[in-house]
């Protein structure tokens, strides 16, 4: 599993970068419901926890390992072999669209498992954005972009579409092209690099 061995390094880097993270966290805050929510693709539980989302899936056994100590009930699985039935007020994914096998199986499976009305966040980094457009420059020196596909902010909608989502908002933070230099706004989405998308069942 491609985590398994960088747990360490996955939560360095969110202590080394604690402005980034914090907003992050609050452009995802803008557009999140009240509800019963859980998140797939949990990883250690670092939006999980303070987002207050109690529930997550996760195939890699390191991070859920840590996801768990932070309070986080997490069931080890993939997004692919997700099957729960309309038991969500919410589902958010946190940069888990790049590294999944089957994006449009994945957001198929969180439709099912929303409840009438319930919403999809899926929180990612625009590959046409000049931070995104850097990080798939460089990914193949990268621990965590190696193998991942980065999209752009219609390729997540055209997915969500196709497995029945609509009335779709979209907020972005995160403007620049090197994490030294970052401006920080939550905007509507047209050219940062950190973008949430709501898509309704």
């Amino acid at each position: 599993m491609l985590f398994d061995n960088l747990v360490s390094d996955y939560e360095e880097w969110f202590e080394k970068h604690p402005e980034i993270y914090k907003q992050e966290l609050k452009t995802i805050k803008a557009l999140l419901p009240n509800g019963n929510g859980m998140e797939v693709g949990v990883g250690t539980g670092r939006f999980a926890k303070p987002l207050n989302i109690n529930f997550g899936i996760e195939p890699s056994k390191a991070m859920a390992e840590v996801a768990k100590k932070r309070g986080i009930e997490v069931i080890e699985m993939s997004a692919e072999e997700m099957d729960f039935k309309e038991e969500f007020d919410f589902i958010l994914m946190v940069t888990t669209i790049c590294f999944v096998n089957d994006p449009l199986k994945t957001i198929q499976n969180c439709y099912k498992a929303l409840k009438k009305d319930g919403y999809l966040l899926v929180a990612f980094v625009d590959l046409n954005s000049p931070l995104g457009k850097i990080y798939e420059k460089n990914k193949e020196k990268s621990k965590f972009y190696k193998y991942a596909k980065f999209f752009t902010k219609d390729d997540i909608i055209n997915l969500m579409k196709k497995a029945g989502f609509k009335e779709f908002e979209c907020v972005e933070n995160l403007y620049g092209d090197s994490l030294n230099n970052l401006k920080f706004e939550i905007k509507k989405c047209n050219g940062g690099a950190f973008k949430v998308i709501r898509g309704k069942k």
